[in-house]
């Protein structure tokens, strides 16, 4: 028998915010699919169907689902890479 998902509750302000980002359409794809994940997991899916309905992995999920837990809305974003910038 499956466990039941662990609870994953979002705040309303970042509710909102995240709904909003899905309405933007210059928003980069991997910020709505963040947002996506993250409102999916608020809406009671487990991470494993979650990742089946949105097309990439579980491990996937449970990585935005903590870095959401932990930083909030601004964990979403990318995190600064290592190394010199590129140069053009």
């Amino acid at each position: 028998m499956a466990r039941k998902p662990a609870p994953f509750n979002l705040t309303v302000n970042d509710q909102l915010e995240l709904e909003s980002w899905l309405r933007t359409s210059t928003l980069s794809q991997n910020l709505v699919l963040r947002a996506r994940i993250v409102l999916a997991l608020n809406a009671g899916e487990s991470p494993k169907v979650v990742a089946e309905r949105l097309g990439t992995t579980t491990a996937t999920v449970f990585k935005w689902r903590n870095r959401y837990t932990e930083q909030g809305l601004s964990g979403l974003q990318d995190a600064p890479r290592p190394g010199q910038p590129r140069k053009l």
